[in-house]
């Protein structure tokens, strides 16, 4: 295991910086994740880890040791690709245990560690087959069976999942959360899929534009989201953002031309200030808390079993509904739609950051 300092490092691609001095800390054992939207610089970072991309600016640091100028295969990294990156000639044995023949490790000591690594990961039936005779879920154990036998000081994965189908995601998602509780090794991942994030991290770092927007649990940046750009791209669907003035006395008037009295509920504000009220659409019900946001119709009805996307027309702006109460709704029905204050959130429409 390691621990891992990231301090203010930057990328450039000649005059074009594409990271801007991100610092980031990595306790040992941690499993955190990197996400954002493609083009953040979240893959970048993750290669300038392993060595992969030169840094521009600032360190890497693992274990106390700056790391900036070791080529990749002294680093103590094992990397798990997209693309699986498996020898299409070689068995599932052989794949796995390449690297430590080529570190020139005894034929006793390769076949203790992949044997080992197969049983963890269920290969072992597997292990006489070619890449081309298996299937996507499992050249992506392969390529995570080949990345632990090694026992390196750090596992990187980027966007492992991306390949395969939304059920064996879900699947592979718990395998590999699985993995890391039984090995312990601090491990960086790389993703776009919120989701993913969400389900297996410790801690996410939310990238956007070459920065980190915020670092937190799971659950601190589904609950306390510090900026705009995290409460949209956090949660599944998305929160619901309404543009509009706050005043003085707790009025609230949306730009479509809704209105709402949040006094006691928002944040004090000296002046007329342009805010966003930011909804997340599984706080919203109809008709059942405390506070009242009004009447509203529906537009569209999504039915997924376990609860109902609704597509609602509040005053003008469109909010969407994750209804759980099973529920039948039809298009056109008026609804009245009701909140716990304590689930509202606030953020300045200039700078884009919470408000309170």
């Amino acid at each position: 295991m390691a621990n891992i300092q990231i301090k203010d490092v930057t990328k450039s691609y000649g005059a074009l910086e594409v990271i801007h001095g991100v610092s980031l800390d990595i306790e040992e054992g941690e499993f955190v994740i990197l996400v954002g939207p493609s083009g953040c610089g979240k893959s970048t970072l993750l290669r300038m880890i392993a060595g992969l991309e030169s840094i521009t600016g600032g360190d890497v640091v693992v274990d106390d040791v700056i790391i900036n100028a070791l080529p990749p295969r002294h680093r103590d990294i094992a990397m798990v690709f997209q693309s699986y990156a498996l020898y299409p000639h070689m068995t599932v044995r052989k794949n796995m245990a390449f690297s430590l023949k080529l570190a020139g490790a005894g034929r006793a000591e390769i076949d203790d560690k992949v044997d080992r690594a197969a049983k963890i990961l269920d290969l072992e039936p597997l292990l006489d087959r070619k890449p081309a005779q298996l299937s996507g879920g499992q050249r992506q154990r392969v390529a995570m069976g080949r990345a632990i036998v090694r026992s390196p000081k750090l596992f990187l994965f980027d966007e492992p999942l991306s390949n395969l189908d939304a059920k064996l995601r879900v699947q592979m998602r718990a395998e590999i959360k699985e993995l890391h509780k039984r090995l312990q090794t601090t491990t960086i991942y790389v993703t776009h899929d919120q989701v993913e994030a969400m389900t297996m991290a410790d801690r996410i770092v939310v990238m956007n534009g070459g920065n980190i927007e915020q670092i937190g649990t799971p659950l601190e940046l589904y609950e306390r989201p510090q900026s705009l750009f995290v409460a949209a791209f956090i949660g599944s669907p998305g929160m619901n953002l309404v543009k509009g003035t706050l005043d003085d006395s707790g009025d609230f008037v949306a730009e479509s031309g809704g209105k709402l009295s949040l006094a006691g509920h928002c944040p004090k504000v000296a002046q007329p200030t342009e805010i966003v009220l930011g909804l997340r659409p599984e706080f919203i019900e109809i008709g059942n808390k405390s506070f009242s946001l009004g009447n509203s119709q529906v537009r569209v009805v999504e039915p997924t079993g376990s609860e109902t996307l609704l597509s609602v027309n509040w005053e003008g702006d469109k909010l969407l509904v994750l209804d759980r109460s099973r529920r039948t709704h039809t298009i056109g029905e008026d609804c009245h739609l009701t909140i716990d204050p304590v689930d509202m959130r606030f953020f300045d429409q200039n700078t884009g950051l919470a408000m309170g």
